[in-house]
């Protein structure tokens, strides 16, 4: 109500008001244009960022939130006034706020959140990072929300190890002081997913024992108000290389770890890096370039400039869709030869590291696990008889019109094999410690299921 009765304000439309009984338009009211009007961000979702730069940003480098400032008319804009009270460094413009870290621990609060509802639950992870217990008040209207968002906000902050005392219309939370790996339930509430993705940030705590994964469950429930939630998170924050989770599936030629990466991905939602289709677009360039297919140095110095990128289920060489170009036998035929070369493998590497991003990966291919994340959470390492990926190659071909000699795939593949195997840099083989998966007679859903089992076992999370 009071962003309409504003918005009509702005239109030349005074409404008169007897608090929140009555309310009246003259007769004859007209609209006037203002000739310019912003049309505001969501403030309930800039919360979120607020409350990031508060913990997280230093004053050399603020967060700022553009669509929403000083102007907003939302309820959710008072937001700011609650974290500046907690220590936040808020600047404000029009349509914009910049925010840093200020006071640290954060100040506890008592606060009557009546007016910001729904950005009060953030209040609630911020509080695990004040210098004492906050109480939040006349939150009653969490309980017929979404989900019951007191119950399900002290059950879940219980779970990262902070005590929490729950009332029928308020919420008090202490400050963490050990934390433990959690697995938050997010009760298809898209509030309590983006609210708890902030307390992975307790690591900035001072004298907490180690930094502990965090893990938010049936994340897509963001979609209600804020679909790209988390990618807009991950753009702006940072982690330590080596603690984003990798995951490694190696294996020879027509094994299906491709496929395997990809389902795999799919369900933990991580990116994917097919490595073979690095060398395989490396194998195409080199080939339209003319290129001797033993010129180690003209085929390094192109792999290291090679215009490519990847998309969702395509592949683009400069402005090129080479999806199918790359799948063909003749370029997987050439991509196993260049892939002996040192220099390739070295112009191509930088390359592959650069896909190891939040939230996590999954990679492919012949030396995942061995030389280029040898660190890798989880090394899976798949094969099939060669009979069993000739016959799966052939089936593959088949489909697409190709014509195929089961025969001929069979002893390609026995040649490609044993060059892969034998040759000088990164030979085709498992790493010491990866989980052999022989999927000659499991079907792909099986191979994923065994993947994320092996998976969930290395994972804290109960």
């Amino acid at each position: 109500i009071e962003i309409t009765l504003q918005l009509l304000a702005r239109f030349g439309v005074q409404v008169q008001r007897e608090g929140w009984r009555a309310f009246t338009i003259a007769q004859g009211a007209t609209y006037r244009s203002p000739g310019e009007i912003h049309v505001e961000a969501d403030a309930s979702s800039a919360s979120y960022f607020i409350a990031l730069g508060a913990l997280a940003a230093s004053a050399q480098a603020p967060v700022r939130i553009e669509g929403v400032g000083a102007h907003s008319i939302q309820g959710d804009i008072r937001f700011v006034d609650a974290a500046q009270a907690m220590g936040a460094v808020v600047q404000q413009g029009p349509n914009w706020l910049e925010v840093h870290r200020g006071r640290w621990p954060l100040r506890a609060i008592d606060l009557d959140c009546n007016h910001i509802p729904d950005a009060a639950m953030t209040l609630a992870i911020m509080a695990l990072y004040a210098d004492g217990p906050s109480t939040l008040r006349n939150i009653a209207s969490w309980r017929v929300k979404e989900t019951d968002r007191i119950a399900a906000m002290a059950t879940e902050l219980r779970k990262l190890g902070a005590e929490v005392i729950e009332a029928a219309d308020s919420l008090t939370v202490y400050p963490l002081r050990q934390v433990r790996a959690a697995a938050i339930h997010t009760y298809d509430d898209h509030r309590v997913a983006m609210c708890f993705s902030l307390a992975a940030f307790h690591g900035l705590i001072d004298g907490l024992s180690a930094p502990q994964p965090l893990r938010i469950l049936e994340p897509r429930c963001v979609a209600k108000t804020f679909p790209d939630y988390f990618e807009t998170l991950f753009s702006v924050a940072r982690a330590e290389v080596a603690d984003i989770p990798v995951l490694t599936i190696d294996g020879p030629t027509a094994s299906g770890k491709g496929t395997l990466a990809a389902e795999v991905a799919k369900a933990l939602g991580y990116h994917l890096l097919d490595s073979g289709a690095l060398y395989r677009a490396a194998a195409l360039a080199a080939q339209e370039a003319g290129l001797d297919a033993q010129d180690e140095a003209a085929l390094a110095a192109l792999a290291a400039q090679l215009p490519l990128r990847f998309e969702p289920g395509r592949i683009w060489l400069g402005d090129r869709d080479v999806s199918e170009a790359v799948r063909r036998e003749d370029i997987g035929a050439l991509a196993s030869q260049i892939s002996a070369h040192a220099a390739v493998r070295d112009a191509l590497r930088q390359r592959q590291l650069e896909f190891r991003r939040l939230p996590g990966l999954v990679a492919d291919g012949r030396d995942m696990g061995t030389v280029i994340f040898p660190d890798a959470t989880l090394k899976v390492f798949l094969t099939a008889s060669a009979e069993t990926r000739a016959q799966r190659r052939h089936k593959q071909l088949i489909s697409k019109g190709i014509s195929a000699n089961l025969d001929t795939l069979l002893q390609d593949l026995k040649a490609r094999d044993a060059r892969d195997q034998s040759r000088r840099t990164a030979p085709l083989r498992p790493a010491q410690d990866a989980q052999l998966l022989d999927n000659s007679a499991l079907s792909i859903e099986a191979s994923v299921q065994q993947v994320l089992v092996w998976w969930a076992q290395r994972r804290p999370f109960k």
